[in-house]
């Protein structure tokens, strides 16, 4: 009779390989790496979700769902305790992606890697906020890859795994063994499939985004206009753009004031953020042009010169 040896060790009750020690530490040591990169996204009256930076000087990657509107107030949480508030910088809504911008010292960048070079089976790995919980680190595989087509006419090759996500890991990395961001997680299917946005799709959007944009270097946020005033635009509207912020070398280049209320763009009424933006990148930088405000009781026009802001790169 031969001896057959019953001796098991404590992950074969998984179902699943064995998994040395060394797993356990190379997750960990990742996990160190990559938190500074991975910050929580607060949006006033949406709730939370997760962005992860980008490029070093600020810019962060997120789903378009976790922010609202061009004009959205978005504070960005970092895991050494820092609240910074952030711009929205680019929406698109048919990836569901969005770029915000905050200011401050050098941020620490995670690298994007190739998700075309993803194989069914591969570990990956999501940091995120689910239920509120801060920075929470899930891991699964691979399980497969379907393509669905935008409105653009564009394909998307959706890369689906296992990790585990819920409500606040929308707009965190799916990453890989060495760390790298292979896709942005954007909703889960079946109640346990997680769906991410492949970073390929994610870096091609990014490189096609002008470097640079105008702006009137100035913070506003949609208010309702008094009856009367509104009924006596053409054309009548109800909203306006109310100056919030206007930084300090600002204020020698334009006579604005906090508590101004946009109405109008060399004649074209705006209302809302993504409507002064559409505007704005029709024209050039360093160049007046007229605004038409709301002061008080008294529409004004005053003439600003507008500037260029480093977008994407």
């Amino acid at each position: 009779m031969t001896d057959i040896d019953t001796h098991t060790t404590p992950y074969d009750t998984r179902g699943t390989l064995p998994l040395p020690d060394s797993y356990s530490a190379a997750l960990t040591a990742l996990f160190t790496q990559v938190q500074p990169s991975i910050v929580q996204v607060h949006t006033e009256g949406r709730g939370g979700g997760t962005g992860v930076i980008w490029q070093d000087d600020g810019k962060i990657i997120t789903n378009n769902h976790v922010v609202p509107s061009d004009d959205a107030r978005v504070q960005i949480s970092f895991v050494d305790g820092r609240t910074l508030k952030a711009q929205v910088l680019q929406r698109n809504p048919g990836l569901d992606l969005a770029l915000l911008k905050v200011s401050g010292d050098t941020f620490q960048a995670l690298p994007f890697a190739k998700s075309a070079q993803l194989r069914i089976g591969e570990w990956v790995f999501a940091i995120g906020h689910p239920w509120g919980q801060r920075w929470v680190i899930t891991a699964g595989i691979v399980n497969s890859t379907s393509t669905a087509t935008l409105r653009d006419a564009a394909s998307v090759r959706y890369i689906k795994s296992d990790v585990g996500l819920a409500p606040g890991n929308s707009g965190g990395p799916l990453l890989n063994a060495d760390g790298a961001v292979v896709g942005i997680n954007a909703m889960i299917m079946g109640g346990d499939l997680a769906v991410s946005i492949p970073s390929d799709a994610v870096t091609t959007w990014l490189a096609s985004l002008p470097k640079d944009r105008v702006t009137l270097g100035i913070e506003v946020l949609p208010v309702a206009l008094p009856e009367q005033i509104g009924q006596s635009l053409q054309p009548a509207r109800t909203t306006g753009l109310l100056v919030t912020g206007i930084p300090a070398r600002q204020t020698q280049l334009h006579d604005l004031l906090i508590g101004d209320i946009l109405l109008a763009v060399a004649s074209k009424p705006v209302s809302d953020a993504s409507t002064l933006r559409q505007l704005l990148n029709q024209g050039e930088w360093n160049k007046t042009i007229p605004l038409t405000i709301l002061r008080g009781e008294s529409i004004l026009t005053t003439d600003v010169v507008t500037q260029t802001q480093q977008q994407a790169a």
